[in-house]
């Protein structure tokens, strides 16, 4: 039993040992590559994306001579003197398309992973300016460092990945951490060694070590597994003693940078554990040989005992009965383990009640592992996606690629969204499952179907915008309304004012007509004047006429003689071209006889003159004549007129005549009707009296519907307000 302790503690110790390891590797790589390495190549590529050379290749977008720049960095001072060693360089454009590759053939890229490009992509201005560094690995398995920097400085014309081997930068790694490691790729071809003496070595390239000293001949480059601690103590107890443990060394970004090994000699610490066992054993010899009578009787009644029953009460937990009774011990060591049974017990139970709620819960809830397999369903869930994790897997809820993406990303975690499938809308939480030392376990997923809520909460988006739509309108009527309001006031005081002023006006016609009465006794003795004014108008008419027709054959003669003033002016005008052109003819004959001609240009220009002068006054002459003509046929005209008026007259004299004798007897009739009117303005003072106190009435009435119509136009902007917060309302919900 001593000895099964012992190893199985020697055991414990190793694999603590080999675990410890993993976390130490991991710091130190990062520490190693992460920061000083990156720091310290990161200004020599910076220099790079700034030459002259390589930024006018941009510029101009010449490939062939961009792929050129990118080789001659290969011989570049930094790589010939093996400050880094460069792998490969790829340039992009500024939406990071491939351009142009180095001829190193490595045939891969950081930009290959699509969440890295897509980050790259859409990152900031700001943020774009300052260099990107990535820890990836090849296809084949190969760790690289790629440095992500924008070509040209400030003004960036394109983007420039640097592809380096960091692994130089680990040489001396072994000695530090006391062991031999080594990275592998996936064939299992040794890619990098640092042995605990501090040789070094890249495949088949030594490595100077950390410390300056110089390594020794490189090792064999095929991978070794080392041995495991589990030599025999029958063995040479000289044997050298080797604890090995496999580490996968990560990227930063939950991925695989590199495959390692790494072994360590515990040749020592077997030795002590060989000591300790044996002087147990020696030990445990004497408690035996005194002790084994006592302490069997009371192991049996004591220990034994308690044991089997802390057995039977852990398998009744192990098997779901958190109510197991627990044996009764004292405050000893069996205390202890009570103690600690009863914390086991109830944490089971706490278990327990979460794992029921989680799996009657009816919210829907899944687990996936951080390698993107589905390991959970509780029953809810089952029954919606119609199977358990044995047969569903992937986007197991049709919420498109991606839903996906962003859930397989840790950083975008948690978040909760409403996403709608082939068959209802989701409201989706999704959180990460971590353990106590922050380690991703997996990612959380629970849904609810909120189908109806989504539809109910669209329809009311619907119902509000069209009450907002009936409250706008409402408001548009109201505030008509309010203005026929206003104008059917107006126009009631309008009325009682005007009524009021007809009532004065009425008031005043009837005293008139008593003026009217004296008035018409007046027209009586005026029509006997009128008819002897009548007579002596038609002798006077008479002679007007006679005169009108001797003016009318004066104007016929005036109207002959002007047309012949017409004839005349017409043949002056024909004379006048006629001299016009003669001049014109004599100019050109005086410019043809040169010198000679001058003095006939002069009398040829002179012509001319007098020619235009004449046609302007014959012009003149004629308006003035044809002005004549027209006031001749208008006098002509109005003498017919006054003539034909004449004749009017004398008819309208007669008539006159036999008018006046009518006018007599109508005005005896007009006396009668006027006191009639008198009469009547009585009542109509009554009617103008009511139309006032109708007018009136209208007017309180229009006052009532527009105070209603101001109520109303309110009523409306407090519906439009009040739809307007609770549509805000429900957007925040």
């Amino acid at each position: 039993m001593l000895l099964w302790t012992g190893d199985t503690y020697r055991n414990f110790a190793i694999e603590t040992l080999n675990n410890s390891v993993s976390g130490t590797v991991n710091f130190f790589v990062g520490s190693r590559v992460a920061q000083d390495y990156s720091n310290k190549v990161t200004p020599i590529v910076n220099e790079w994306s700034r030459l002259g050379s390589l930024v006018k290749s941009f510029q101009e977008n010449d490939q062939t001579r961009m792929k050129a720049e990118l080789n001659i960095l290969s011989n570049a001072r930094q790589v010939v003197q093996g400050e880094l060693d460069l792998i490969e360089t790829v340039a992009y454009d500024e939406n990071f398309t491939k351009l142009a590759t180095s001829d190193s053939e490595l045939g891969a890229s950081i930009t290959d992973d699509p969440a890295v490009l897509e980050y790259l992509k859409n990152r900031e201005k700001a943020e774009a300016r300052k260099p990107a560094t990535y820890m990836w690995s090849t296809p084949d398995g190969r760790p690289v460092f790629s440095f992500i920097l924008p070509v040209g400085g400030f003004r960036a014309v394109g983007f420039l990945e640097v592809v380096t081997d960091p692994l130089p930068t680990l040489a001396g790694i072994g000695k530090v951490l006391g062991g031999n490691f080594r990275i592998f790729d996936t064939d299992g071809t040794l890619l990098f060694e640092s042995l605990e003496d501090g040789q070094t070595s890249e495949g088949d390239e030594q490595i100077a070590a950390a410390d300056g000293s110089d390594g020794a001949e490189p090792g064999n480059t095929e991978a070794t597994p080392p041995e495991t601690a589990n030599t025999p103590d029958s063995e040479n107890a000289s044997a050298t003693q080797r604890a090995a443990v496999d580490i996968l060394i990560s990227d930063g970004r939950g991925g695989t940078w590199a495959k390692a090994t790494f072994d360590r000699d515990i040749t020592d610490f077997y030795s002590q554990t060989n000591d300790l066992r044996m002087i147990s054993i020696e030990i445990l010899v004497a408690v035996l040989v005194v002790g084994w009578l006592a302490g069997w009787v009371l192991l049996r009644t004591t220990v034994f005992r308690n044991l089997r029953a802390f057995a039977r009460a852990m398998t009744s937990i192990s098997n779901g009965d958190t109510n197991v009774d627990l044996p009764k011990v004292g405050s000893d060591e069996i205390g202890d383990m009570k103690k600690a049974l009863i914390g086991l017990r109830e944490s089971v139970r706490q278990a327990m009640i979460l794992q029921n709620m989680v799996e009657n819960t009816p919210t829907m809830t899944a687990l996936i592992t951080p390698a993107g397999t589905l390991s959970y369903l509780n029953a809810s869930a089952q029954d919606y996606v119609g199977g358990n994790t044995d047969t569903v897997s992937g986007d197991f809820l049709n919420l498109g690629d991606d839903f996906q993406t962003k859930l397989s990303n840790p950083d975008n975690l948690p978040f909760t969204e409403v996403m709608q499938n082939d068959r209802d809308y989701l409201e989706l939480l999704a959180a990460p499952v971590r353990d106590k030392d922050n380690v991703l376990l997996g990612t959380m997923l629970a849904w609810n179907k909120v189908t109806e809520r989504e539809e109910s909460r669209m329809a009311i988006t619907e119902m509000m915008a069209e009450v907002a739509r009936v409250a706008q309108s409402v408001t548009e009527q109201s505030e008509g309304l309010l203005g026929l309001a206003s104008e059917l006031t107006s126009q009631s005081e309008n009325t009682v004012a005007q009524s009021g002023g007809a009532l004065d006006v009425s008031r005043e016609a009837a005293s008139n007509t008593q003026n009217v009465a004296t008035a018409v006794e007046e027209l009586s003795s005026s029509i006997a004047e009128i008819n002897r004014q009548a007579s002596e108008a038609s002798n006077v008419t008479n002679r007007a006429q006679q005169e009108a027709e001797e003016s009318q054959r004066n104007i016929g003669s005036l109207e002959k003689a002007s047309s012949e003033i017409g004839s005349i002016i017409d043949l002056i005008n024909d004379v006048a071209h006629r001299t016009k052109l003669l001049s014109l003819n004599a100019t050109i004959e005086a410019e043809r006889a040169g010198p000679l001609g001058k003095g006939f240009a002069v009398v040829a220009n002179e012509v001319k003159s007098l020619a235009d002068q004449t046609a302007s006054a014959t012009g003149k002459i004629g308006e003035l004549t044809a002005a004549i003509q027209q006031e001749v046929q208008k006098a002509a005209h109005s003498i017919s007129t006054v003539g034909d008026v004449i004749h009017q007259v004398n008819d309208i004299q007669s008539t006159i005549t036999q008018s006046v004798d009518e006018q007599r007897r109508a005005t005896g009739e007009i006396s009668e009707n006027v006191q009639r009117i008198a009469a009547g303005a009585g009542s109509m003072d009554e009617m103008i009296q009511f139309v006032n106190d109708g007018a009136q009435s209208t007017g309180k009435n229009a006052h009532d519907l527009n105070t209603a119509s101001h109520q109303l136009s309110e009523m409306a902007r407090n519906l439009s307000e009040r739809m307007r917060a609770f549509s805000e309302r429900m957007k925040l919900t």
